[in-house]
């Protein structure tokens, strides 16, 4: 109340503060243009060939929860459902479904996105990574946003991320981290590409 005079109870029990309703992605446009400064963030470091036509639903905690399933933690704001389908020409394919939090800020929602669009990215070019490595990798995705962004809003962020003492999300990450200054993303996108 003192800083940005109250802010907002979503019905799901998450508050957000005044100033953060401001950018909140509740709609399709939001969506869509979200999704294009991502994927254009994307390919300014040479991940490409990401589809554009993936679903996107803004969903509560507790739908998020159930999506997830035994996958849910108390953090979880994004979720990528990736089911085998067949093709018209009977070929195994994946299909996509994203699920993330209805209300997020804009940079938060981006960020998350760029996580999720990372799982696809590893599926669409078959690499197999531990699940922890893929988290680890995954995060990776938000660490663009917010370091492309720099206002204090994403500096928080990262800070938190660095200090996250999770073993997937936080230790893991850090673990990509060092990868990623070591190799540059070129370096390193091509190095996943080879591991399969």
């Amino acid at each position: 109340q003192g800083v940005t005079q109250g802010g907002y109870i979503y019905s799901d029990g998450r508050n957000l503060c005044r100033l953060c309703t401001i950018t909140a992605v509740l709609e399709d446009s939001l969506i869509q243009s979200a999704y294009k400064a991502v994927i254009a963030q994307f390919e300014s470091v040479g991940i490409t060939n990401i589809s554009n036509d993936i679903p996107i639903i803004l969903v509560d905690l507790n739908q998020l929860n159930q999506k997830a399933g035994k996958l849910s933690h108390i953090k979880l704001k994004g979720f990528t459902r990736i089911d085998p389908v067949l093709d018209k020409t009977n070929q195994s394919v994946y299909s996509f479904q994203i699920f993330i939090l209805f209300g997020l800020p804009r940079i938060e929602f981006e960020a998350v996105l760029a996580h999720e669009l990372l799982h696809v990215w590893l599926q669409q070019n078959q690499i197999i990574l531990s699940p922890a490595t893929s988290e680890g990798f995954c995060n990776l995705g938000q660490y663009l946003i917010y370091n492309n962004d720099q206002t204090q809003f994403s500096m928080i962020h990262l800070r938190a991320m660095e200090k996250d003492p999770d073993p997937i999300y936080g230790k893991e990450y850090l673990k990509m981290k060092v990868h990623l200054k070591e190799k540059g993303w070129n370096n390193l996108i091509s190095y996943l590409m080879h591991y399969h």
